[in-house]
């Protein structure tokens, strides 16, 4: 071989090193961006989804429908629902007696990113923290100095879980289809109460104390006293399967 051809040799290799080279950094690193580019479009995607969520589960609780059913396409990341816990729980506290009560939720996460629904309301958790971003049915009017607080506490609870492809939930009662006689409590039902103290606990605590300060025009922390007013309060077990 002659010095002409193995330079034409030598040229080649060291272009074709110096593509290779060039593609490996420019895939180590764009594709962390295009990977994250996905998560994100599937947690906005998602974050839709569970308000469409929120819509379907109040349609059964508040006895419009027996039974709903859903579909999630999990591209990236997984679903699930969990029973409530000791650490889970909203007290409202009606002049001096507290009344506890627990509740569960569903949680798709992706990475550190998560969308929840928990006591009707959809909350985004990021690590920069958690934000109601869908009221929940808790909420305060003030007519000509005539106050009402009303509070559902919808429980949801269930064995679901999914990861990966479609996965279809059902939304209803403990047989199946929801009972409003057996799966709805009325504690108040528009019943005068000198003091009134809310306070929620939990993993999105902060998301809580947010809206409910804002909601009723209060000052951190939690709990919130609202004196003098009329309360309804009502709680809807909702199995999610």
């Amino acid at each position: 071989m002659n010095k002409k051809g193995v330079s034409e040799v030598v040229g080649y290799v060291l272009t074709f090193g110096i593509v290779v080279v060039i593609v490996t950094v420019i895939y180590a690193s764009g594709m962390p961006v295009v990977e994250d580019m996905k998560d994100k479009s599937a947690f906005q995607s998602m974050e839709t989804s569970f308000v469409t969520l929120q819509s379907n589960v109040k349609k059964v609780a508040f006895g419009q429908s027996p039974l709903r059913t859903m579909k999630f396409n999990l591209v990236k990341g997984s679903i699930g629902a969990n029973d409530h816990t000791a650490g889970n729980s909203i007290t409202v506290t009606v002049d001096g007696n507290a009344i506890p009560l627990q509740f569960g939720n569903i949680e798709y996460t992706i990475g550190t990113r998560r969308v929840v629904y928990e006591l009707g309301a959809v909350i985004e958790s990021t690590p920069g923290g958690n934000i109601i971003i869908s009221d929940p049915p808790i909420f305060f009017t003030n007519y000509s100095g005539n106050k009402n607080v009303f509070i559902s506490v919808i429980n949801v609870s269930g064995g679901f879980s999914a990861g990966g492809g479609m996965a279809d939930m059902q939304i209803g009662g403990l047989d199946g289809l929801y009972n409003v006689t057996r799966d709805t409590n009325v504690y108040n039902s528009s019943d005068y109460v000198n003091t009134l103290d809310i306070d929620v606990s939990g993993q999105y605590r902060d998301a809580w104390e947010r809206y409910l300060c804002e909601a009723f025009d209060k000052t951190p922390p939690l709990p919130i006293t609202i004196s003098d007013c009329n309360l309804t309060l009502v709680t809807h077990n909702v199995s999610i399967s």
